[in-house]
């Protein structure tokens, strides 16, 4: 079976199970998993067909569903083009209340959950990686220095794959939990003004950033929710939520983080920050908006942006103390 992931010891067990080829795994996926999280499909693959390893189970499932997405695509010319989904991005700090935002989006309002998919960060594949299952965002917090460029590339690639994952969903509504433009302006600048990434891996990540994000444009959204807490309040919600990694998080980093998030997001108008500047919309796009959030929607727009978010609609919402 020419399917990333399956060598002869994987190949002996699909065939096993019935699967001699890939159309019968193609037939499996569009009985049972077409238009569906492919977390399913995978963990099919490791309980029912015995495949150890998950990403293993990841890659002969992301084979299979963009051989049958290309399959659907090329056959089915009796239905009009689909418009256009839109994507939004979800920013902010660590423990800002990010995850619970978009919980209760899905579970909680009614009006839209039934129009919007989650795509949440992928922290679980940063906790398991290859056959040792080795956690890379605990590895960050415990030897910065030594994993920051691998973490943060990893990062990346974990974030085109989820953007891969999910770009075939039929909701009109993508919400996703960060992006590879907060990893760039906040999560690798602070990174490298900690001098836990050097100048040298600073080039190759920005050698490769731009080329990669101009090839890919469903990395890029339709615009950006930025969430804003103070960062006591964050650290306060990180010592709630209590995730392991986390234990060695400082006050003085979630302050640089916010700090950072700032100045990408919301830089001070006039008073010369170099930065980054924030426009008003034009008027006929203003009377479209609800009233109390007409005033906190920009589009973004600066020098030191990548190019293809100049222009992106940008909102922000302040979330206090409210109980996230």
């Amino acid at each position: 079976l020419a399917i990333p992931g399956v060598g002869p010891r994987n190949q002996r067990k699909l065939v096993e199970k019935g699967f001699d080829g890939v159309a019968p795994l193609k037939q499996l996926y569009r009985d049972k998993f077409f238009g569906k999280s492919d977390v399913k499909m995978v963990e099919f693959l490791q309980s029912s067909v015995g495949i150890i390893h998950k990403n293993h189970a990841e890659s002969i499932t992301l084979f299979i569903k963009e051989s049958v997405d290309e399959e659907v695509k090329d056959t089915d010319t009796s239905k009009p083009c689909r418009r256009k989904r839109l994507t939004f991005c979800v920013e902010g700090n660590i423990s800002v209340g990010k995850s619970t935002f978009l919980q209760r989006i899905a579970n909680e309002t009614i009006e839209l959950r039934d129009l919007v998919e989650i795509v949440p960060e992928p922290v679980a594949k940063w906790q398991d990686i290859g056959p040792d299952h080795f956690n890379i965002l605990d590895a960050f917090y415990a030897e910065p220095q030594r994993y920051a460029y691998t973490f943060q590339n990893y990062v990346f690639v974990t974030r085109v794959m989820q953007e891969r994952e999910s770009s075939s969903g039929i909701k009109p509504l993508r919400l996703m939990e960060r992006s590879v433009f907060s990893d760039r302006m906040v999560f690798v600048r602070a990174v490298h003004e900690a001098k836990w990434m050097n100048e040298m891996e600073i080039s190759i990540y920005d050698s490769w950033f731009d080329p990669v994000v101009s090839s890919l444009p469903g990395l890029v959204p339709d615009g950006f929710i930025y969430l804003r807490a103070s960062p006591d309040t964050c650290h306060k919600r990180m010592m709630v939520r209590k995730r392991s990694e986390e234990g060695g998080v400082s006050l003085d980093y979630l302050q640089g983080l916010h700090e950072k998030h700032e100045s990408w997001l919301l830089p001070s108008k006039g008073q010369g920050s170099g930065l980054l500047s924030v426009s008003q919309l034009p008027i006929h796009m203003e009377g479209s908006l609800h009233p109390e959030i007409r005033d906190r929607v920009f589009f973004l727009e600066g020098d030191h942006m990548h190019s293809s978010i100049q222009k992106v609609t940008f909102s922000y919402l302040y979330l206090p103390k409210c109980d996230l």
